[in-house]
């Protein structure tokens, strides 16, 4: 489980946990949607979150989701940009908006983090995307994002250890 966490008396953090994926084709009854030079989206990847604060659990999942295998990968790089400065924030929204994440330097000169995340919870209980549910808002620096995007990427190559490079 990949966890976007300070640590500390006052602990705030946000799980992801990237369980398995999952291939659409044009075969399938789907709702196929496509990138920008017109390939299908076809592999998906399924996980769970959680919310956390101290030692109690503020929201779990519902039930399993799926992101977009390009937002994940996206989502990691961004975050790998925002550890080694190059980028001053990441505000992640994926296709399927399961949960929103937006984590933003302080200042210019700031090693210190704002991290505002929530969880759509109509979309984990019924299907349908409402746009608000529980959240959280903290503090994390750049080690801890660098950890946390470590930990995604670690968890999507276990994932797809083994396909053929092109399948992927």
């Amino acid at each position: 489980m990949a966890t976007l966490t300070h640590g500390g008396e006052y602990a705030c953090a946000f799980e992801l946990k990237l369980l398995d994926w999952e291939r659409y084709s044009h075969d399938e009854d789907t709702d196929i949607k496509t990138v920008p030079l017109g390939e299908a989206y076809t592999l998906w990847v399924k996980y769970r979150m959680e919310l956390r604060v101290g030692d109690g659990i503020l929201y779990k999942s519902a039930k399993e989701t799926t992101l977009v295998l390009e937002d994940i990968k996206r989502l990691i790089e961004e975050l790998q940009q925002l550890a080694d400065g190059s980028k001053d924030e990441v505000a992640f929204d994926p296709i399927e908006p399961d949960f929103g994440l937006v984590i933003r330097r302080l200042s210019k000169s700031s090693l210190i983090f704002d991290v505002d995340v929530w969880i759509d919870f109509p979309n984990q209980v019924s299907c349908f995307y409402g746009g608000y549910g529980p959240g959280l808002y903290f503090w994390v620096d750049a080690s801890d994002i660098e950890r946390f995007a470590s930990q995604l990427g670690a968890e999507l190559h276990a994932i797809f250890y083994g396909m053929k490079r092109e399948e992927i």
